[in-house]
């Protein structure tokens, strides 16, 4: 067994909004508790690992998709589950589920799925990959960073978390209060519309609080918090390969979810696109780890002939599974 190890410095392209919860309206970024050097405790913001482990799933789905010419509208519900989220356990004796023979002739037809794990019979069936959360390179986070990271962010200061956040307000306006709007909407729409503004003139003149509230538009604003661009993260991946063609799937996984990496939500609005600017491939070694620099642009693109060739090589036979799968 071939244990891999890669870290990544990843820098925000564009703000990171990722979300634990919504006080009001108001959402706030996903912290964890982290014990400081002088013994005190604070919460720090990070990007979970169920994030970018689900990142690199639906890399490696994709690319298993594209490699064996199934990009296109032949997946049923099952294939589906199975390949972007690991498949689902049910009850006993449900249809929906996979046995374990079955997931072992499906882990050889799909070499990503014997990597990250997924779900068979009765049972979540562990992967050999271990994801960590992406943790923020700030002055909260100094006593865990490793010393390559520290020496590849000297010429910056750290800062502390309080730097990277901002809070921006976005409003959701109601189309009936533009009168261009108005004129499309049927005749009995625009009365009706038109009823309830005059409510609601009459309600604010009055001061009257339950009037405002029964005839208020559909406006909304929000705020949310965000890690601003150019914030930087230190992110570690794990994978125990069993052959040369687990290596060579690990790579193209790492490669294709680098390629285009994109995180947390507002993915429609421009938010969350990382990209990496420094990686290690760290030699796992007592007592201490040797790093050594690597080229993340030679993951995935320049790699996978391995994961590739076996991939085209049993076309026929995954195209059979995949309409068969029912996960």
């Amino acid at each position: 067994m071939i244990t891999k190890q890669y870290g990544f410095i990843l820098e925000a392209t564009s703000p990171v909004a990722h979300h634990e919860e919504s006080l009001g309206n108001i959402s706030t970024f996903m912290r964890r508790k982290v014990r400081q050097r002088d013994g005190t405790w604070t919460r720090v913001c990070y990007v979970t690992g169920d994030t970018m482990r689900h990142g690199l799933r639906e890399a490696a789905a994709y690319a298993f998709l594209d490699a064996a010419g199934l990009l296109s509208a032949s997946l049923n519900e099952g294939a589906i589950r199975l390949l972007f989220s690991g498949g689902m356990i049910t009850g006993k004796g449900d249809a929906s589920v996979v046995n374990m023979d079955r997931f072992r002739e499906m882990c050889s037809l799909c070499p990503p799925l014997g990597l990250l794990g997924g779900c068979a019979d009765n049972r979540s069936i562990p992967g050999r990959l271990t994801v960590d959360e992406a943790m923020l390179i700030c002055s909260e986070q100094d006593a865990y960073l490793p010393a390559w990271v520290k020496e590849h962010v000297s010429a910056q200061a750290l800062g502390s978390q309080r730097e990277h956040l901002e809070e921006v307000q976005r409003v959701r306006m109601d189309p009936s209060l533009d009168p261009a709007k108005r004129a499309l909407m049927l005749p009995d729409a625009q009365v009706e519309v038109s009823r309830r503004l005059g409510a609601s003139e009459a309600a604010h003149t009055a001061d009257d609080a339950v009037a405002k509230d029964a005839t208020k538009s559909t406006m909304m604003p929000r705020k949310f918090e965000r890690l601003a661009q150019g914030s930087q993260f230190y992110w570690r991946v794990t994978c125990h390969c069993l052959s040369d063609l687990d290596v060579d799937t690990f790579h193209v996984m790492i490669g294709a979810f680098l390629s285009r990496c994109s995180v947390g939500g507002k993915k429609g609005t421009g938010h969350g696109q990382l990209r990496c600017v420094a990686a290690r491939d760290i030699q796992i070694a007592r007592p201490k780890e040797q790093a050594s620099v690597v080229d993340v642009s030679e993951l995935g693109p320049r790699v996978g002939s391995l994961f590739f060739e076996h991939v085209k090589a049993h076309r026929e036979q995954i195209s059979q599974w995949i309409q068969s799968i029912n996960a």
